[in-house]
């Protein structure tokens, strides 16, 4: 019998394979795959916000960092690729078949629920784990693109 996260995590590999072999929309187009940690002293474990943006990035953290104020920020380098959509999706899907949760809490700032943010176990997850998978994943897309 498995166990819930079990069938989470195999949940979010099939929908990695899905969307991986679906066919490109107009949605896939260059972008910005950027993230930030959010430094949040009551959490034990380490947020990471990963998203994407067509706009500038400087315009990008300046939206977030107006918009929910209350906690640090700690912006990481870009990546830039040509289909951001599906490889924003991809990482998400990544990130969640590998175990690590996706956070989907009211924010006290915005009051939005924040869908792209995830509990990762080190401060260092962008060197770690994050950058190195958005790299993986964009060059399978391109690769089959």
């Amino acid at each position: 019998m498995s166990s819930p996260i079990t069938s989470w995590i195999a949940s979010s590999a099939d929908k990695f394979k899905l969307m991986f072999f679906k066919a490109f929309s107009y949605f896939d187009r260059h972008g910005k795959i950027y993230a930030f940690r959010i430094v949040d002293d009551e959490e034990l474990e380490f947020l990471f916000k990963v998203g994407r943006t067509s706009q500038p990035l400087e315009e990008r953290k300046t939206e977030w960092d107006r918009q929910c104020p209350s906690k640090l920020h700690i912006w990481y380098d870009r990546v830039d690729v040509n289909h951001s959509h599906r490889v924003e999706c991809l990482v998400h899907l990544a990130l969640m078949s590998r175990g690590y949760e996706r956070v989907v809490k009211r924010c006290p700032d915005c009051r939005k629920k924040h869908q792209e943010i995830f509990r990762l176990p080190s401060p260092d997850a962008w060197e770690t784990i994050i950058n190195p998978l958005i790299h993986k994943v964009n060059g399978r897309v391109e690769n089959r693109s």
